[in-house]
């Protein structure tokens, strides 16, 4: 192929996210099936990024949170909409100076919480909802490192922050006040080996007993597929501490239960080569898709960007 073809053909081509969801009638459970079926797309421009969809259960509606990005500029602002009311504009919820992804809401005490990526910030941020769903306010810096999808878990009656930085998964353990989630105590408990396969993707789920974790496989490319993983061994803070004061690598042990990949994804209109990001509640689950795009129409956008830059 000669140069000019092969150049045509990078022009003519677009990869961007899109978020898919659907009910979970008759207790659909997508960790029990082999096709990704059912689901319908969030609505979306073409050409803009929507990914890292977060699901949050409010006075009895579901709300869906996610990051938004115009692929000129690359940067993520937080929106959200209603599920249960799908005639609803979705609202903004939070666009700072920096990007910003992977919304993970949850409850604490008397206060509604948000942890979304802020690594551009250089550290861990946390937001508590002033007024639901748009008004957030920052409330803590959980860490100064700079970290991609961290991931809150409660278990046992201790919380623990799953995060991701230099292409090793940390977990860190926590001791909140009681009405109110500001540590008093912050301890790193585990840090993994360099991984393609251990960045989180989606909030923890708890099913008869059981523990599982999304992961990311960005072995070939960044967003592959998704590996979800059972965690078997998760001890706390004093069973974790060798005797040199080190880290003690059998703390936290999982393995593989299954894989959410593109090629079993039946969405029409949806060229599906990843995912990256799966959340469920007890009426909906949510995933997002890389999908390509390829086109003639692809090159005049391209051509649009680089005018506007």
């Amino acid at each position: 192929m000669s140069k000019w073809r092969e150049r045509l053909e990078r022009m003519k081509t677009c990869e961007y996210w899109v978020i898919a969801y659907r009910k979970r009638n008759a207790g659909a459970n997508l960790l029990q099936e082999d096709r990704i079926e059912g689901f319908r797309l969030l609505p979306q421009k073409k050409f803009i990024t929507q990914a890292d969809p977060f699901l949050y259960t409010h006075q009895g509606k579901t709300w869906l949170f996610y990051e938004k990005q115009n692929l000129t500029d690359m940067k993520g602002v937080l929106w959200c909409r209603n599920l249960d009311e799908p005639q609803a504009k979705p609202v903004k919820v939070l666009e700072e100076p920096f990007h910003l992804s992977y919304p993970q809401i949850f409850r604490y005490g008397r206060y509604t919480y948000m942890l979304p990526e802020t690594r551009n910030a250089g550290e861990i941020r946390l937001y508590r909802c002033e007024q639901f769903p748009g008004r957030w306010e920052k409330v803590e810096t959980l860490a100064e490192i700079s970290a991609v999808d961290t991931t809150i878990l409660e278990d046992n009656d201790c919380y623990y922050l799953f995060t991701y930085t230099d292409n090793c998964l940390e977990i860190y353990l926590c001791e909140p006040e009681p009405e109110r989630f500001r540590p008093v105590k912050k301890e790193k408990i585990y840090r993994s080996k360099p991984s393609k396969t251990a960045r989180p993707g989606g909030a923890f789920i708890k099913e008869d007993g059981r523990l599982f974790r999304p992961a990311q496989n960005c072995t070939d490319y960044y967003g592959q597929e998704l590996i979800v993983n059972e965690i078997v061994r998760l001890r706390g803070e004093a069973q974790c501490q060798t005797e040199g004061g080190g880290l003690d690598a059998d703390c936290f042990e999982e393995r593989e239960y299954c894989r959410l990949s593109p090629q079993n994804v039946e969405l029409p209109g949806v060229n599906a080569v990843g995912i990256h990001t799966y959340n469920r509640n007890e009426m909906y689950e949510t995933i997002d898709i890389l999908h390509r795009e390829v086109g003639f129409r692809t090159i005049l956008k391209k051509i649009g960007w680089k005018l506007r830059k």
